[in-house]
């Protein structure tokens, strides 16, 4: 069962629409990518109303198969100019699985990383927010270095467990600045453990980016324009 959640009139057909093309396993590669860039521009719509911050004091933080599309719409949302930019590029490994459950690890291969002396928010962005591992990876290695006000969590989906899953991973002075961001909320995982309908599954296939390893390969425009 799918739960709706940050949705008005004025953008419900436009939200409810891509949602169902990044669900639907028939997508195109252009439809799949243009319905990514449109639910980032309304997460970064979302976002910006309950903000008022400089560029400068945000820092934007995605993997590299989600730079192009999902966090370009976010930062176009968000209406400010370029936003501090971190972008990493992530391997995947499951290391253990019983009955109750998997543990898998997202180590950081390569990543892109601008400076910012004043952090006030700090933005990630993921396509879709399941297990923790990525995210977690990505906070871990951030928090540290600029000790962000705030923390903004984004997706267009996230699966039930994912936001308590998450919080339980952070002592309670870092889980506190979390805010979390999203459209739709599933409860249902098929045998494979992706979420149903959730983003139709690997969300670099379906881009047009090909395997785990081939993606790690791409150099998202969002980098090349920046340096």
């Amino acid at each position: 069962m799918r739960l709706y959640q940050n949705i008005t009139k004025t953008n419900e057909s436009i939200i409810r629409d891509a949602l169902e093309t990044i669900a639907d396993k028939y997508t195109n590669v252009f439809d799949y990518r243009n319905a990514f860039k449109t639910l980032g521009i309304e997460l970064g719509r979302l976002v910006g109303r309950n903000i008022k911050l400089k560029a400068e004091e945000i820092m934007l933080v995605c993997a590299s198969e989600d730079a192009d599309w999902l966090a370009t719409g976010v930062e176009e949302g968000l209406g400010i100019g370029d936003t501090c930019l971190s972008v990493y590029w992530s391997g995947r490994s499951e290391v253990y699985r019983d009955n109750e459950g998997t543990l898998e690890i997202s180590p950081i291969i390569k990543s892109y990383e601008e400076p910012i002396k004043d952090c006030k928010l700090l933005v990630i962005v993921e396509s879709i927010i399941s297990s923790s591992c990525v995210v977690k990876t990505q906070l871990n290695r951030l928090i540290g270095k600029m000790n962000p006000e705030k923390i903004a969590i984004l997706a267009p989906v996230m699966y039930k467990d994912g936001i308590p899953n998450l919080r339980s991973e952070f002592p309670k002075t870092i889980s506190n600045k979390f805010k979390f961001y999203t459209f739709a909320i599933d409860d249902e995982k098929n045998e494979k453990g992706e979420v149903v309908p959730g983003i139709g599954g690997m969300v670099y296939t379906r881009l047009g980016l090909g395997t785990a390893k081939e993606k790690n390969l791409y150099i998202p425009k969002m980098v090349i324009h920046r340096c």
